[in-house]
């Protein structure tokens, strides 16, 4: 029982580090678009 609670612990911390690390990731001058930019040949 000890090693369930210890599990699921574990999980949670790790979903609630996560959800952290996503939201404080987001800058507001961060573009809302992705996709390919176009490549100026090199000479």
């Amino acid at each position: 029982m000890k090693f369930i609670r210890q599990a699921i612990l574990a999980i949670s911390l790790g979903g609630i580090i996560a959800a952290v690390l996503r939201t404080r990731g987001k800058s507001p001058d961060a573009p809302s678009q992705g996709g390919w930019r176009e490549v100026t040949p090199q000479r």
